[in-house]
């Protein structure tokens, strides 16, 4: 046993248990849920990037439609298929969790890090929602096993395992690079390991890293390093009220932990940079060399950039082996401990609900005050579509396609629930930026046919610029539909023929 290992004792295969149980609980529930549950908006946008095979991606590396093609081969072009692969990792990424935790920790601390794994509502989200942070997380948890292992063991084959993981985290999402710096962080304040700084084996793992992530750097390559300029401008806008911003941000936190878990992972810092930069402790230097530099990051970034829940959630990961030690040397205690149980059983309830809610919301828009805007009512909608263009199609004589007026929701929802990424388009048919489908969409093809246009809403400008488009535009038609549950749906349906691409800079006037 590693000498900085605690003993085990004699509860220890209650959090054991309690850890197996929450992940086989949540993984059967999504199992349940997930074929009777449509899809959100970007796990469509995401099953259109597996429509359209590529070695990268213009918004994000391509790790994700690789997944949801493995799945949907399998099980089809339906939700579950969507879906599988995430349900699929999230267990993996809680074992690695708990191997890695129990290599450092012991394996109570390992149990119970998987325990706040399934009681934080961004990872009981992520193990359900299709999204880059699926396999993110999965990869950058096999990367931390990797590491553990390699520096346990002093096994080269670990240092590739560690390599393999960070090139498939890269391949997933580009703020996976923080791994290697975080590495270099942990190696450099180690004592006892920084002597890998001059080894080959960690330099051996970072070009099989480099090499996995090699189809990102070949599609940037070809393609006028697209993504990698969208992912490094994006972050250089600022907003005008940096303190709402950053208010945001921390909000974002307690949706992402819920305030009993923020507050606990709070608490860890002070015993965390006491026992590990201070008092050299090589485990609770590598909980929080995984964790801090990632958070700190965003938490600048914040004061600039609009955030997103997701975004520290691999920070998490590896905080969570110091939030678990810390717990259990509180909860040996005597003075306090009954307090303790209570909070604990509070985080459990309130962890549970805010999941419940989550995935009610999603499948049946109920609560309807938590249900997301965004979620429901897109099959029913885009059935009254499909049946809009083929009354089109017969009128004219010609293959009528569909243009989604917004950035992606219209566009990557009805091509999946009509099966159909060729003729369903987005506004780049508009003049719009396109995001992905300017790289999928061939505008040479819809000319001189007619479409129905899908909106949200009718603005002043919006039928003026539909007849810069096409040749006739009829009035706009209102649908509305009910999706399942208390998930409604509304769109306005415009009939339009004649379509010709105009520059959007002949439409400034050429200036």
């Amino acid at each position: 046993m590693d000498a900085t290992n605690p003993p085990a004792c004699a509860d220890r295969p209650v959090w054991s248990i309690a850890a197996a149980c929450g992940v086989l609980a949540w993984t059967l529930i999504r199992l349940l849920l997930a074929p009777h549950t449509e899809l959100v908006p970007e796990e469509a946008y995401y099953w259109t990037y597996s429509q359209h095979p590529a070695l990268s991606y213009f918004d994000h590396p391509p790790m994700v439609a690789w997944l949801i093609g493995l799945g949907t081969a399998v099980f089809g072009d339906t939700e579950l298929g969507v879906r599988m692969a995430a349900i699929l990792l999230w267990p993996g990424t809680a074992w690695l969790l708990f191997s890695t935790g129990r290599l450092w920790f012991g394996e109570k601390t390992g149990a119970l890090a998987v325990l706040l794994f399934c009681l934080s509502p961004i990872f009981v989200g992520i193990g359900f929602i299709v999204t880059p942070d699926a396999p993110l997380m999965f990869f950058w948890a096999l990367a931390l096993y990797g590491i553990s292992k390699a520096l346990h063991t002093s096994q080269m084959g670990f240092w590739l395992l560690a390599g393999l993981g960070l090139g498939g985290a890269m391949l997933s999402k580009y703020t996976a690079v923080m791994l290697a710096g975080s590495l270099f962080l942990f190696l450099l304040v180690s004592a006892k390991h920084r002597h890998w700084l001059a080894r080959l084996e960690p330099w051996l793992g970072l070009g099989l890293a480099l090499a996995v992530f090699s189809p990102v750097i070949i599609w940037n390559a070809q393609h006028q390093w697209a993504s990698f300029l969208f992912q490094s401008t994006r972050t250089a806008v600022v907003r005008h009220d940096p303190l709402h911003e950053a208010g945001l941000f921390w909000l974002y936190q307690v949706l992402a932990l819920t305030p009993f878990l923020l507050a606990l992972y709070a608490y860890t810092l002070a015993p965390a940079v006491r026992r590990g930069w201070i008092g050299r402790e090589d485990r609770w230097n590598f909980a929080m060399a995984f964790a801090l530099p990632l958070f700190a990051v965003f938490v600048l970034a914040s004061f600039k950039n609009k955030g997103h829940v997701n975004w520290t959630a691999p920070a998490y990961l590896s905080w969570s082996f110091a939030a678990a030690a810390v717990w259990l040397e509180l909860d040996g205690v005597g003075r306090g401990r009954r307090l303790r149980s209570w909070l604990l059983g509070a985080a459990v309830a309130l962890s549970l609900a805010v999941g419940a809610v989550v995935h009610a919301g999603l499948a049946w828009g109920v609560p309807q005050v938590f249900a997301l805007n965004n979620a429901g009512g897109w099959q029913a909608l885009a059935g009254e579509i499909g049946q809009a263009r083929a009354a089109l199609a017969r009128e004219s004589g010609k293959p009528a396609f569909i243009v989604g007026w917004d950035k992606l929701n219209i566009a990557a929802e009805t091509g999946f629930y009509l099966r159909d990424t060729v003729d369903t388009v987005n506004d780049y048919v508009l003049g719009a930026s396109g995001i992905g489908y300017r790289y999928w969409a061939d505008l040479n093809a819809f000319e001189g046919r007619p479409a129905i246009v899908v909106l949200n809403k009718i603005e002043i400008y919006s039928i003026l610029l539909l007849k810069s488009y096409f040749a006739q535009v009829d009035e706009p038609v209102l649908v509305e539909v009910e999706g399942r549950g208390k998930q409604k749906r509304s769109a306005y349906l415009v009939k339009c023929r004649g379509y010709h691409y105009v520059a959007p800079s002949l439409l400034m006037g050429g200036k």
